[in-house]
């Protein structure tokens, strides 16, 4: 028996020596920089959902790819604008899944890049509101002969579960502080209440707005034109389209690339993956002064980031807090520039990071740039920087909070379960998933919550200079755009990275005409940290299906949730 043990552990060491080895290779295969020629223009694909941030994984990147993220496509564009070897910029656009707030910013950095006298052109076969709208900012836009546009409007849809938990035997049972403060309702109702119907209608009109002055400014087209498009032909054939002035012309994407063949050189074309790869400071950016940016993107938790099977990606506190530390404490960085897109999530995480943030802005500046999302826990950490910049059509606010529980009493009595409970003390079920509230529990609930809400209100109230009774009166769980949010003072600035960046450098003493070298946190995992990983993962995957899910609802019952009541997507 010993004898086997030390034959595993052999192996088991020498196959992690493989990994290891396997892995400094290929780390350093993808470290080597593309070669660019001259007369290249640098094509960007924006296909579908890009994530705000993803940090470097050698395995990931070896085995599956890059992956295309908006930081990536951020920095190719403005690098691409100075490098004399890059002519101009294609964007092959295609069901894009991005944020308002996303797209927008988008947009600016685009024209921005115009302004370096490079064109910039975009494709598309098929085209939806969202990616036209993207493609105005360029210089021309053009359609394939079999593909079509469409311009339709916007819609929100919002499912509500009640119904099928009520068949699953599953009870939601859960309270709130602020009439605004909907999120439990998809649980608890079967349709939109009032106050959510209400901001939901003013997000879309806002939204629709916007979409229609952009066309309009963008192509030169009058708004009641554009109006009359969106509402009574929606659908557009390439010859309608070049008709009707929204696009310029048709033509494949190859023909599209002969726009910046000259006689003398050949054409050649790098992707904004390949091109990502390259050092910023070998462009002439980025080699004066240094600046973190941690992205804060996904619902909150504690410990690390990983996934859940609500909420997608998640962002963990303990990844959060670590990054501040270690930027706050680098002699070398003047700044740091809080990426936020969350949604918010866990009451606990949310005060934690908040602290965090809050000891390092007594070390140097940081500034808050929420990209498509920054509410409700979002909006909490935000609150902690010195500066909090959004763009017009970001989610901010949702100032609020919920806590809850479901009850599984009926689905046990479905599958012929029999849960016998034996309890001491009058509030000893308050953590039970077998049964809703008793009207002792929801006392107890009811203050823990409010509790919370009215620390919540106070730390803006201090950070914001107004009164309780002033953001009492504008929180309350509502959730507001960016720029209303600059009218009733929850953030300093309209604007994006670049903006932040600009603040950074003011607040640090730092030149405007100074290159930033920007940081990016979280920074690549130790191969160690994704090895043990994978063996989590895996670990997860043979547990007893049943058991997980039990466990998550255990792990959510009662926890103080800081979460912005809907998603438009």
């Amino acid at each position: 028996m010993k004898r086997f043990i030390k034959w595993v552990a052999i192996i088991f060491g020498i196959l992690l020596i493989f990994m290891f080895i396997t892995y400094l290779l290929i780390d350093a295969l993808l470290d080597t920089e593309p070669i660019v020629s001259g007369n290249s223009y640098l094509q960007i694909n924006l296909w579908g959902s890009l994530p705000e941030y993803e940090p470097p994984d050698a395995f990931e990147e070896y085995f599956r790819g890059s992956v295309l993220d908006l930081n990536k496509i951020r920095q190719s564009i403005k690098m691409a604008a100075i490098d004399d070897r890059i002519n101009g910029i294609i964007l092959e656009i295609g069901f894009t899944r991005i944020g308002f707030a996303q797209l927008s910013e988008l947009h600016q950095l685009i024209k921005k890049f115009r302004l370096s006298g490079k064109k910039v052109l975009a494709h598309f076969d098929y085209g939806l509101t969202r990616d036209y709208l993207l493609a105005t900012a360029c210089d021309s836009i053009f359609i394939s002969p079999g593909g079509n546009l469409f311009i339709t409007g916007l819609s929100a849809e919002i499912t509500f579960y009640k119904g099928l938990l009520n068949k699953l035997g599953i009870e939601a049972d859960f309270e709130h502080v602020g009439k605004y403060k909907n999120a439990p309702d998809v649980y608890t109702r079967q349709s939109m209440s009032g106050p959510q119907r209400e901001v939901v209608d003013e997000i879309l009109d806002a939204r629709y707005k916007e979409i229609i002055s952009t066309i309009a400014e963008n192509r030169h087209i009058d708004q009641r034109t554009v109006l009359h498009f969106i509402d009574n032909i929606s659908g557009f054939s390439p010859e309608e389209a070049v008709k009707s002035e929204l696009v310029d012309g048709i033509k494949y994407l190859e023909e599209v690339t002969d726009i910046f063949k000259n006689e003398t050189e050949k054409i050649s074309r790098i992707s904004a993956i390949e091109y990502s790869r390259i050092n910023p400071a070998s462009v002439g950016l980025g080699d004066d002064e240094r600046m973190a940016v941690i992205f804060c993107t996904g619902a909150m938790t504690g410990g690390e980031d990983g996934s859940d099977p609500v909420f997608g990606k998640t962002m963990g506190a303990n990844r959060v807090i670590r990054n501040l530390k270690r930027a706050s404490e680098s002699k070398s960085v003047k700044a740091i520039i809080l990426r936020i897109n969350s949604p918010g999530g866990s009451s606990l995480a949310a005060d934690k990071i908040w602290f965090a943030i809050s000891e390092a802005a007594k070390n140097k500046p940081v500034v808050a740039s929420i990209s498509d999302v920054g509410a409700s826990g979002g909006y909490y950490i935000a609150i902690g920087a010195d500066t909090v910049i959004s763009q017009k059509l970001s989610l901010i606010g949702s100032i609020g909070v919920y806590a809850g529980k479901f009850s599984v009493e009926n689905l046990y009595s479905k599958i012929a379960l029999n849960n016998v409970v034996i309890n001491r003390g009058k509030n000893a079920g308050l953590f039970s998933l077998s049964s809703t509230f008793t009207d002792s529990e929801r006392i107890v609930i009811q203050r823990m919550i409010q509790d919370f809400y009215q620390k919540f209100v106070s730390k803006v109230a201090d950070k914001r200079r107004k009164s309780y009774e002033q953001i009492d009166e504008i929180a309350r769980g509502r959730v507001w755009d960016g720029e209303t949010g600059i009218n009733i003072n929850l953030i300093d600035i309209i604007g994006g990275m670049d903006e932040a960046i600009e603040v950074a450098k003011h607040l640090a003493n730092i030149e405007d005409s100074a290159n930033i070298q920007l940081i990016f946190y979280p920074r690549s995992r130790s191969f160690l940290d994704q090895f043990f990983n994978r063996i989590s993962v895996f670990n997860t995957l043979i547990e007893n299906p049943f058991d997980q899910i039990e466990q998550y609802l255990k792990e959510i019952q009662l926890q103080p949730l800081m979460l912005m009541p809907f998603k438009i997507d």
